[in-house]
């Protein structure tokens, strides 16, 4: 399973590549961060529709073109935006610190060569973990938390927000 959702991450990366040299324009890629190897749980399903209608709504009079993508490692949408590439960072770094279930939006910015703006690029702090609000890269890195922790913590997220 893994190697599916690894090869999902490539294939995806791929068609981002793909967009920027086609249309030389930023393209936004919007997934949940849903742990684990089910990325296509029914919490992921209704998180990840709701990340769509946010993206919709800050960036529709942007988009020259979208793509949903669903495989093992979940869905996400692709948006190639007519609009500079930290304004769309910006509006998605809003999207994820202000939305009630921000916390798990993973919205990368993807620029010409392929790489994605970082959020430093805009003095912004790293991601907090969900559980203690450590660095979640951290919190990742040394196990701190168990895989039913945060699974637990994203599901009840999801559940008190969306109905």
């Amino acid at each position: 399973m893994i190697d599916k959702i690894l090869e999902d991450r490539e294939i995806r990366y791929n068609k981002v590549m793909k967009l920027i040299q086609i249309y030389k324009l930023p393209v936004v890629c919007g997934k949940i961060n849903y742990p684990g190897k089910n990325k296509n749980t029914k919490e992921a399903e209704k998180a990840f529709s709701t990340l769509l209608d946010s993206l919709q709504l800050k960036y529709n009079s942007f988009c020259v073109y979208s793509q949903k993508i669903e495989g093992y490692d979940g869905k996400s949408i692709l948006m190639v935006l007519n609009m500079d590439d930290l304004d769309a960072k910006k509006i998605a770094l809003a999207i994820e610190e202000e939305h009630v279930l921000g916390r798990i939006f993973d919205i990368d910015v993807y620029i010409e060569g392929g790489n994605s703006i970082g959020r430093e690029s805009i003095n912004k702090i790293p991601r907090r973990c969900i559980l203690c609000d450590e660095d979640a890269r951290i919190c990742m890195r040394s196990n701190k938390h168990t895989l039913k922790e945060v699974q637990k913590e994203i599901d009840e997220m999801i559940n008190k927000n969306i109905n």
